[in-house]
């Protein structure tokens, strides 16, 4: 794949996210019964007891959020990771989104479980030592291309999903920090673009960063 196509797709990752912000504007129907979401009518890739587990070993609930809710004014709002008072390795306030957004420990399990991939894109720009071959930096890439076709076609099921992408890269700052840490892994990988892969099915990798966090591992690189 040629370096251009590449940065193609970058563009249609931002496409994705303006798409999504788009629609935060857009009124939602609430259901008086909405349609219960089950393996029936949604493949999730990871079931309630995974979930559960991978939220306990995270010690994330709503008792263990710290408050108050508005951040106070001596938080470093430039900080890329931004506050993590509770010390469980996920931003407060991308932690809080979760639990307010999502009445499914599954969904809030994958919210977390991503972040952990863009938490490692974005401490690329920090040191790159995390990134220590061609082939970690592919899979990474890969990775957020996988997170990103999931979310996207549990959507067209689940048309009440919210993608978590844009509570995570929430401010202008996170947005090209992003970009720019994409841009970097396309200089690591170098001649080895050829290798991109769009995932046939993109959500069992969710289920491969469960396997690697009930290892106490984040993200098998």
């Amino acid at each position: 794949m040629r370096k251009v196509d590449i940065i193609a797709l970058l563009f249609f990752s931002y496409f994705f996210v303006l798409n999504a912000k788009a629609e935060e504007h857009v009124p939602r129907v609430i259901k008086l019964s909405p349609e219960k979401i089950t393996q029936h009518n949604v493949d999730l890739p990871l079931n309630q007891f995974r979930a559960l587990e991978i939220l306990a070993a995270k010690n994330v609930s709503s008792h263990q959020v710290p408050r108050p809710y508005q951040m106070p004014n001596t938080i470093n709002r430039n900080e890329l990771f931004g506050s993590d008072l509770n010390e469980n390795g996920i931003r407060d306030d991308y932690e809080r989104m979760l639990l307010k957004s999502y009445q499914r420990s599954e969904y809030v399990a994958m919210g977390i479980l991503a972040a952990e991939r863009w938490d490692k894109l974005l401490r690329l720009l920090h040191s790159q030592d995390n990134i220590k071959t061609r082939f970690q930096a592919l899979q990474l890439f890969n990775d957020n291309i996988a997170i990103n076709q999931c979310y996207y076609s549990l959507q067209k099921v689940d048309k009440n999903l919210i993608s978590p992408v844009l509570s995570y890269f929430n401010n202008d700052q996170l947005l090209d920090a992003k970009y720019q840490a994409e841009l970097l892994l396309l200089d690591i990988i170098g001649n080895n673009q050829a290798s991109f892969t769009f995932h046939q099915q993109p959500c069992e990798r969710f289920a491969d960063f469960a396997k690697s966090a009930k290892k106490g591992k984040i993200a098998a690189l």
